[in-house]
Formats: structure tokens, sequence, C-alpha cells
């Protein structure tokens, strides 16, 4: 088993919020205990704003999600700030929000370790969660991880983007650049994260160093670990089995 260690400035926390609400219910790390944490001001994340960078020549997109989505920033004191505009920049690993004022701001996962998401169109439908941690690839930098399932045992998906410039079209006279969307995946045991390179049984179960319960578990349930749904439902089973 690979196992990596990465030191995180924050403690690592799991959400569940409903974003009418003036509250935010979260679950600590044991996933077993819970607290209230009450949403403060967006002047509270400071007052970066957003560079003015045009992608116009760029195919594609660098957001996570090119709408604009509430949801709530979580601080690394704790506290959340709720927003009705947020979208989350998988070339700049910045997070873009709108403030009271209508301007655009952003700020960095080492300020805003978590992020919850809401639909738009129905604010009490959960988007998507994400976490800040180590880059797999850059041990230095934070990123943007989304999270798939609740628990110690998690299931964690880095999205990056970058921009690839075709060579010259005769044709067209000039270069193509579009944005490249890569990913990676990782399992998460609390502030531990566990690469993987691939979604298949093998991988896991070295990674992991499932034990015959496991294994039994995963024939039993015809669950070949193939995919992000299978994988979920694995962990699920792990997290049953630390209670």
């Amino acid at each position: 088993m690979r196992k990596t260690f990465f030191s995180l400035i924050f403690i690592a926390f799991l959400f569940h919020a409903m974003a009418q609400q003036g509250t935010l219910e979260v679950s600590g790390a044991s996933a077993t205990t819970y607290g209230v944490v009450r949403y403060s001001d967006p002047a509270t994340i400071g007052q970066k704003k957003a560079e003015t960078i045009t992608y116009a020549d760029v195919y594609g997109s660098p957001f996570w999600d090119d709408r604009w989505n509430p949801g709530y920033l979580i601080l690394r004191n704790g506290s959340g700030v709720k927003l009705d505009q947020i979208r989350i920049n998988l070339l700049t690993g910045q997070v873009h929000y709108i403030n009271n004022s209508g301007v655009e701001l952003v700020a960095e996962p080492a300020t805003v370790p978590k992020i919850i998401l809401f639909k738009a169109k129905d604010t009490s439908q959960l988007l998507a969660i994400f976490e800040a941690f180590p880059d797999l690839n850059n041990n230095n930098m934070l990123f943007y991880y989304r999270v798939a399932n609740d628990g110690k045992w998690r299931l964690m998906e880095l999205q990056k983007a970058e921009i690839k410039v075709s060579n010259y079209d005769p044709l067209q006279g000039k270069k193509e650049s579009r944005f490249i969307n890569k990913s990676q995946y990782a399992i998460g045991e609390f502030n531990y994260l566990h690469p993987l390179s691939s979604l298949e049984h093998a991988k896991i179960s070295q990674e992991l160093k499932l034990d015959d319960a496991a294994e039994s578990w995963l024939k039993s349930n015809k669950n070949k670990l193939k995919n992000e749904s299978d994988v979920v439902t694995f962990l699920g089973y792990m997290n049953t089995r630390e209670k």
C-alpha cells in the first residue's frame, strides 16, 4: 500500500446545510457530532478583486460550472459566508464570488478550505461539496477536491483545467487554444489522502489494504469498484464499520 500523508493547515469537516437557513449544521471529522456555525458578512473573506482575464479566444471553460450557484464559503475559523453567486476556477484554483455590491472577488483555498454549493433553481438541493487539500502533483499548493460522500472514508476528485494550444492552422491563420480538464481521484481518510491512479478493484484494494471482510462484502454485493458509484457505495460500507 502506498499511503500518502498530507499536512493540512486546517481541520477537515463535512458539512450539511440548507441554503435558506441562517445557521449551518456541520458534522465533525468523526461524522458523529454536530454543531452550529453562524454565517458572517462576505467582507470577512477579504477584498481581493478578480483579475480581468479574457478567455474569449479559448474554447471551453475554466470553471467547474459556468453558472453562478448559491452556497457557503467556509472559512478557516469555521464560520460560513452565505452567498448567492459562487463558482470555482479549475485553472487558477481560486473560488470566485459576487459580493453584496455586485463586485466579483476571488479567494484562495488557504482562506476558504471548504465550499458548499446548492442548485440555483432549487436551493434546498445540494449540488456539490469541495474541500481544499494539497495538490496530488504539487504538495506545496492547495487545490479544491469535489467530495463525493460523507464519513471517515471519502472519494475525492481533483479536477484541474489547463490551456492546450494546437499547432498553427494555415487555413484559419492562427493557433487554436482550448481548455482541457483533467481529473484524478483519491480516497480521503480524515485528513489523509490515498492517491488512486484509476478507479479499479486492484488499485483500491492495494492502496487501502482491504481485509477479507471487505473483499467478501465486495464479492457478495457484486461491486467491482469500476466507477464512482461503486466506490462511493463501498466507502459507505467501510464507514459503517467505523461505528
